[in-house]
């Protein structure tokens, strides 16, 4: 059977969302004063590299950071 690319797209979405959807919520379960304490470290981290190294630099590490920070205690 030969769907068109449309339907196939918004099929992948919708399998996509449902798979997701369990592993997100899992994440999440993090303590709040956990998470508090990892976003001040994370956030003294970046204020000293900003220091040492400059801002670009730690700009582009702090991406990588946040997103880890992000999945585990907001999302």
């Amino acid at each position: 059977m030969h769907l068109p690319t449309r339907t196939r797209r918004i099929l992948a979405g919708v399998f996509l969302a449902a798979a997701l959807a369990p592993a997100a919520s899992a994440q999440a379960d993090a303590p709040q004063g956990v998470c508090d304490t990892r976003l001040d470290r994370v956030e003294a981290q970046f204020y000293d590299m900003a220091d040492r190294r400059g801002y670009e630099e730690a700009s582009a590490w702090w991406q990588a950071r946040w997103q880890a920070y992000h999945t585990s205690c907001v999302v």
